[in-house]
């Protein structure tokens, strides 16, 4: 079966096509030199010929340079790239674009790492709506923007836990001489899901001891407004696969002002015992905490020295 690959921003693109060249001949096509942006891959399923286009993840700084053209933002690059494929479409095959970009109105997550800074990352789709497919990359939740023919496959797992209400799957697209003919997203169901329980601590072990799916990867968030000795210990016991946990009911306890005013009046090694607790869930052990006060006693002395 022939694979078509392009390459992202979380990819290193030269390195991911080493032996492209060879690996083609053996069906696996990696499309990351922007260079070849516009030469499809011609397969050729059930007597029907198919040019598939790949666009790798480019900003526009790499586009300006590679094609000596004035594009100022992703949306210019991608344009750009997008119109040139367009002329040189066959007249006649159907055509697939895939693309690694931001597409306008997409929805996103906390997995996706930005592909720029101040919010101009983002491409428009009405460029695109010509293709008979656009299978897109970077959002990892399932999607379209324009068309269902403009597409976001998403991710084949969760990678955090604002993924977690997402429906996983993969596209199944159908298409003959004429184009696509049918667009249907498959499930995907892991051995382990990844959810987000609330509630208090004896309710969530309770449930944890009769809960068929207590091997999932959980984040969960207490809401009991008192202290609580060894939470995480005592919730794995039930749920092994707890990843993090939350205590928001605390915090509502004791107001946020109150918390403020009282961090004022901590130490330093106060601020950093109260920090590695609500972060491990564990306070500092004797041992520990000496070994953090030499060294908040080390530091203080060659600031001192220093001034």
């Amino acid at each position: 079966m022939p694979v078509i690959m392009i390459s992202g921003n979380h990819d290193g693109a030269e390195r991911l096509r080493f032996g492209a060249r060879h690996l083609r001949q053996a069906g696996l096509h990696i499309l990351s030199d922007l260079a070849d942006f516009a030469t499809p891959v011609t397969l050729t399923i059930k007597g029907v010929e198919v040019d598939v286009f790949g666009i790798p993840y480019a900003d526009p700084e790499h586009v300006r340079s590679q094609f000596n053209v004035e594009v100022r933002d992703f949306d210019g690059a991608h344009r750009y790239l997008v119109e040139r494929i367009e002329e040189q479409r066959h007249p006649t095959r159907p055509c697939i674009l895939m693309s690694h970009c931001f597409v306008d109105g997409g929805s996103a997550s906390d997995s996706e790492r930005p592909l720029t800074l101040g919010g101009a990352e983002s491409v428009a789709w009405e460029p695109m709506q010509g293709f008979d497919y656009v299978a897109l990359g970077h959002l990892h939740g399932p999607q379209y923007r324009g068309g269902e023919h403009i597409r976001y496959s998403g991710s084949l797992l969760k990678y955090s836990f604002s993924e977690a209400s997402q429906r996983k799957g993969v596209t199944l697209v159908d298409l003959d001489a004429s184009g696509v003919t049918q667009i249907q997203q498959v499930p995907l169901i892991p051995s382990r899901e990844v959810r987000v329980l609330e509630g208090e601590l004896d309710a969530l072990i309770a449930q944890g001891r009769t809960d068929p799916h207590a091997d999932d990867y959980l984040l969960v968030r207490l809401t009991d407004r008192h202290a609580i000795l060894d939470p995480m210990g005592k919730l794995r016991e039930v749920y092994p696969n707890v990843l993090h946990l939350e205590k928001p009911g605390m915090l509502d306890a004791r107001g946020n002002q109150q918390l403020d005013r009282e961090r004022l009046k901590f130490s330093t090694l106060d601020m950093f015992s109260d920090f590695f607790a609500q972060t491990s869930g564990e306070p500092l052990t004797d041992q520990q905490t000496e070994a953090i006060n030499s060294l908040i006693g080390e530091l203080s002395r060659d600031e001192e020295a220093q001034g």
